[in-house]
């Protein structure tokens, strides 16, 4: 590869690179563990990048985590029917992602759940606006799983796991 095609790396390419979704996923548990005091359940890792990569899921977000997720699903039912679908399109790219974060020590598995033991980079540290946009959209939705059952947030995004 010359030095020349690495500048045409595409935006896709770089989102998924899987050192970005791991650093996602750490800044989402991050947040549900301070936000519950407790890890969060493995399965609700599944659903913090479908909210946090699709830009019109992104800018959906509500600034603050009063908006309960499943009240989001209601006001929102166009990116609802389609969040099953990302979900799944992700599942490969989650994995990848959290075996990245594991083998670089920012993701923990506990007998009850996920934990980060050191707190990620905080979003006004990311290089970049997309990046901290990203950074603060999976925070909300950490919050968001924190207090959600993993079952009430499937059955609210119409995803099976």
């Amino acid at each position: 590869m010359t030095t020349g095609s690495h500048r045409n790396v595409s935006e896709a390419q770089a989102l998924f690179n899987p050192a970005f979704g791991a650093y996602l996923l750490a800044s989402g548990i991050n947040a549900a563990v301070k936000k519950a005091n407790r890890p969060l359940p493995w399965p609700s890792v599944f659903l913090i990048l479908p909210f946090v990569l699709p830009v019109d899921t992104r800018s959906s977000l509500p600034t603050k985590s009063t908006v309960t997720l499943t009240a989001w699903a209601h006001d929102h039912p166009r990116l609802q029917a389609a969040f099953a679908e990302r979900a799944a399109a992700l599942t490969g790219y989650t994995r990848a992602s959290l075996r990245t974060a594991m083998r670089h020590n920012a993701i923990d598995i506990t007998a009850s759940g996920l934990v980060c033991p050191r707190s990620p980079k905080p979003a006004s540290a990311a290089p970049g606006v997309e990046v901290a946009d990203c950074v603060r959209a999976a925070a909300l939705v950490g919050r968001w799983l924190a207090v959600t059952d993993p079952t009430r947030a499937f059955t609210a995004l119409g995803v099976r796991p």
